[in-house]
Order: structure tokens, then sequence, then C-alpha cells
């Protein structure tokens, strides 16, 4: 049999071509490695960015309790209540006969006269001014001077002065909270005639006589609806009058006693959201 034989230029052509493909396959094998090792770089570098930032993140957001506290622990405590010093009703029958000025005098530095204006009275034309003197209350050592006052009691002189200037008329009003009175309901307020008496000897009144009888609680009650079943108090109220043992003026005496209660309450017996007033008339 013969043998097939191959030409030096045969065996260098296909030596060529396979040279050429395995440099082809190689170099494609590089340029992947490569492309690998690329991507493989870039996600390192993005995780490393990714952490540092959820890193900075962490520490900006999560403080250590001692960064927290820039000082001493200070004990807050609990808040003080809110209370006033106790005043007396004035010896209000001492002021007739004197203007304004003189009165304010009188009253001393807890009263400051606020307000003076022309007026016509059409009930007593003797009547031509208008006087207001209000006295400012003062907490007591133990209340917090920062706390919110949400509805500061009151205390005022409100005097009618005739052509010369001179007081001839005296409507006073306060806040109970500013009296030392206890804190009671209106029926044990009134169940006696200590708070009268009280009150009428503090502002100078002496009356003529008195026959002291205690109210009948459902008179003294104002409902916001009296028909209706759901009806709430909104007010109590009771008013004395009297004559005053004296042959100037002032001759008679009014004063009255006002609970109000706001939006309402179901019973007196809700005499703490209570506003507390007494007024006295000097005529």
């Amino acid at each position: 049999m013969a043998e097939k034989s191959y030409s030096t230029l045969d065996f260098n052509e296909d030596d060529k071509e396979l040279l050429k493909r395995s440099k082809r396959t190689r170099n494609l094998l590089i340029t992947i490695i490569i492309i690998l090792i690329l991507g493989l770089g870039g996600l390192g570098y993005l995780g490393f960015i990714f952490y540092n930032e959820a890193k900075a993140a962490s520490n900006a957001t999560v403080k250590h309790p001692t960064d927290i506290i820039d000082g001493p622990i200070k004990d807050i405590g609990v808040q003080k209540p809110i209370e006033f010093k106790k005043t007396t009703i004035p010896n209000l029958v001492s002021l007739f006969g004197y203007d304004v000025y003189q009165a304010e005098e009188i009253l001393g530095p807890g009263f400051k006269l606020v307000r003076v204006e022309n007026i016509q009275d059409s009930s007593n034309p003797a009547i031509v001014q208008y006087a207001v003197l209000t006295f400012m209350p003062e907490l007591t050592d133990d209340s917090d001077s920062n706390a919110s006052i949400t509805l500061m009691p009151t205390e005022s002189i409100y005097a009618s002065l005739d052509a010369n200037g001179l007081i001839i008329d005296i409507y006073y009003i306060c806040d109970l909270r500013l009296l030392d009175y206890p804190v009671s309901s209106f029926e044990d307020l009134l169940a006696n005639d200590w708070m009268l008496l009280t009150t009428l000897a503090t502002a100078g009144v002496v009356p003529h006589t008195i026959d002291y009888s205690p109210p009948n609680l459902e008179d003294t009650i104002i409902y916001d609806n009296v028909n209706s079943a759901n009806r709430k108090i909104i007010k109590q109220t009771h008013i004395f009058s009297g004559r005053i043992y004296s042959d100037t003026i002032p001759t008679a005496w009014t004063l009255t006693v006002n609970y109000d209660y706001g939006a309402g309450v179901e019973t007196p017996g809700d005499f703490g959201k209570a506003i507390r007033t007494i007024t006295i008339k000097l005529a």
C-alpha cells in the first residue's frame, strides 16, 4: 500500500491556521478574565463605599448616652402647685368721702388706680365719674412662678364719684381664692352666718339688723335648660341685703355670693370646677 505523503507547504499552512486559532482563543480568554477581574473589583469598590456610608449614617444617628448628656442630670421633680397669697377685704366704708387718689393711698400698695372716666348714671344723677382700682395678686413662695395660670384671680373696686370727685358709691368684687375662706360647696359656705358677718365686718359695715337663715339650695341653682332631662348647673347665686347703722353714706349694703360653673356640672358637689366670687355693693 502506498503511504500518503504531505508536502512541507501543506504542513506549514495547517500549522499556521492552528496557531492563529489558538492565539484567538487565548486572547478571548484573556479578555474574559480581565473583564471578570474588573467586574469583581468594581463590586468590591461599591461594597466598600456602601459600607462606609452605612457606618457614617450609624454614627450620626446613634449616639452613646455620654455623648447626649452635655452636663449633669438635673432633677426636674414635680411641678409645684399655683397658690396665691391670701388677702383681706379692705375697709370699704372708710373710702367714702375721699377722692380716688386718696382712696388709693388708704388701700395701700396692693391696689392700683387703673381707670377714671366720665359717665352719666340715669339711676343716680349725682354720679358723674367712674373709677376702677385693682388689686394685683401675688404668688406664694412655694408656687412655680413660671407655671401658666388659666384664670388669674381678681379683686377690684368700682367707685362712683360725685361732681367733686368724691366716692359716693362702691361695688367690690373678689375671687374667693384670694380670701381665707374655706373651699367648700355653696351650701356649706352659707350653712350659717359666719361668712356673711365676717365679710361685712371686714368691709367696715355695721349692719342695722341681721336675721339670718340659710338659703334654700334649689333656689340658688341656675340651670342651662331647666326643662331638659340632661340639664346642667351653670351657676349658683344668692343675695343678702340690709341697712347700715349710720347717719351718713353708705346707708345700705348688698352682698352676693356666686359660683360660676362655666359649661355646667351635674351636681353642686362639683364646686371644685367653679369660679367662686363675692361682691359687695355699698351706697
